[in-house]
């Protein structure tokens, strides 16, 4: 089991909404889904961090969540150094907790350099 756990630590996996239970501001549950960055895994379920885009498809910024990268509430993920088509960042202040390993689809399918998985790691508030 100690090799189960330490094999999807620092992966990421996509998780729809229903599952991490995010809503709009309607207060009904959103459709699709986001990729996670999976942070701990204990007894077949997970705490992550929600990964959301900086950018929108046309490549313009928006500016709310480059607001929350200068107060440090979100950790930016440049295109260049992972594996997503656009400016990431992960939810540095939202950790979800006991999200089913099931539940995680496409584990490993993304990847991102080691070194913002150890900022990630340090940085995240618990």
């Amino acid at each position: 089991m100690s090799r189960y756990k330490k094999t999807n630590v620092g992966k990421i996996g996509y998780c729809d909404n229903k599952t991490l239970g995010i809503k709009g501001a309607d207060g009904k549950l959103l459709n699709g889904g986001h990729y996670v960055y999976i942070r701990e895994v204990k007894d077949g379920k997970c705490n992550v961090n929600v990964i959301t885009s900086l950018e929108d498809r046309k490549g313009i910024y928006d500016l709310r969540k480059v607001g929350k990268v200068k107060y440090g509430l979100l950790y930016p993920i440049p295109k260049g150094e992972a594996d997503f088509t656009r400016w990431s960042a992960i939810n540095l202040d939202g950790n979800m907790k006991n999200i089913p390993i099931s539940q995680i689809k496409n584990i490993g399918s993304k990847k991102i350099k080691s070194r913002h998985k150890f900022f990630v790691g340090k940085y995240t508030k618990k």
